[in-house]
C-alpha cells in the first residue's frame, strides 16, 4: 500500500470475498437446512477412525457407504504417522453394519476405535459452542473499544474478525471440512490471531511518529512476521497429522491466518489510512 495514491479499491477484494463466503454459506443452507456441516460431536453420532498401513480411495468408500446409510462423511487422512480415515454416521446407523460394509470393501478394522454421542449430548455441545463464539466476541469489541477509545478504528478491528470468521467457514465447507469442536477451538483461536494483527495495525498508524506510509510499512512488515512465522508450524503440523484433532486445527487456522492476512492488510489497512487521512484533512 505504499507509495499508492489510489489505495481505496483495495477494500474491494476482501469485500468481495466476504460477500462471495456469504453466498455460500446461504447456498449450504438453502440445499442442507443448516448453514455449516456438523461433526457428529454437534449433533450426535457415530465416528470411526481406521489406522491403516496404505492409503484407500475414500470417495468409493463414501460411495458404497452413502448407498446402505444416510449421512455418512468419510475423510481421508495422510502424514508422516501413517495412513487413516474418519468415518462419520448418523446416530441411528448401527456402528457394526458400518464395519461390516467396511470389511467387505477389503479394509483390516483391526486398528480402529469407534466413538459414539447421543444427539442430545451433540445440542448441549452445539449450544455451548454457538455461546463459546458470542461471549469470544462480546469481550473481544468490549477490549478493543477499551483499548483504542476510538469508535471507528475499533469498529474496523471488529469487522476484520467477523469477516475472518465467515470466510473461513465457508471456505471450509468448500473443502468439506465438518464444524466440530477442534474446529471450534480453532476459531476461537483465529479471533485472538485476528485481532492481534488488527490490533497492531491500528496501534501502529495511531500512535507513530513517522509518516503515514512509513508506519503502514513497519506495521506490514511486523504482522506478516508474525503470521508467517505460525502458518509455518501450522504446515508442519498438518504434515505430521500426528492426531485428527491436530490436523482440524492446524487446516481450520491456516486457511484462517491466509485470509486474515487479505482481511487485515487490504481492508483493514485501507479502512484505516482513509479514517486517519480524512480526519488530518479535517483538521
Amino acid at each position: 500500500m505504499k507509495d499508492i495514491k489510489n489505495y481505496k479499491p483495495l477494500v474491494a477484494v476482501p469485500i468481495i470475498l466476504l460477500a462471495f463466503s456469504i453466498f455460500i454459506l446461504y447456498n449450504q443452507y438453502s440445499q442442507t437446512g443448516e448453514w455449516f456441516i456438523r461433526s457428529f460431536e454437534l449433533k450426535g453420532g457415530t465416528l470411526i477412525t481406521l489406522n491403516l498401513e496404505a492409503p484407500i480411495d475414500a470417495k468409493e468408500l463414501r460411495t458404497i457407504l452413502s448407498s446402505k446409510f444416510d449421512d455418512v462423511s468419510v475423510r481421508e487422512l495422510r502424514g508422516f504417522a501413517g495412513y487413516g480415515v474418519l468415518i462419520g454416521v448418523g446416530a441411528d446407523i448401527n456402528s457394526d453394519d458400518v464395519m461390516q460394509e467396511i470389511q467387505n470393501f477389503g479394509i483390516d478394522t483391526s486398528q480402529s476405535s469407534i466413538a459414539t454421542i447421543g444427539p442430545a449430548l451433540g445440542s448441549t455441545f452445539w449450544s455451548q459452542a454457538q455461546t463459546g463464539i458470542i461471549v469470544a466476541f462480546v469481550f473481544m469489541g468490549l477490549i478493543v473499544f477499551f483499548v483504542f477509545r476510538k469508535l471507528m478504528p475499533s469498529l474496523y478491528v471488529m469487522f476484520s474478525a467477523v469477516s475472518d470468521i465467515l470466510v473461513t467457514l465457508a471456505f471450509m465447507q468448500i473443502f468439506g471440512i465438518e464444524l466440530s469442536l477442534a474446529a471450534f477451538a480453532a476459531l476461537l483461536m483465529l479471533i485472538g490471531y485476528s485481532v492481534d494483527t488488527d490490533i497492531l495495525l491500528t496501534t501502529r498508524l495511531l500512535k507513530g511518529s513517522d509518516t503515514l506510509n512509513k508506519r503502514i510499512k513497519n506495521a506490514l512488515k511486523t504482522g506478516l512476521t508474525m503470521t508467517f512465522t505460525t502458518v509455518g508450524a501450522l504446515a508442519a503440523l498438518l504434515l505430521s497429522a500426528v492426531s485428527p484433532v491436530l490436523s482440524q486445527i492446524a487446516a481450520v487456522l491456516l486457511m484462517g491466518l491466509l485470509i486474515d492476512i487479505i482481511n487485515t492488510w487490504l481492508m483493514n489497512a485501507t479502512l484505516l489510512r482513509w479514517h486517519i487521512e480524512k480526519k488530518e484533512a479535517n483538521g
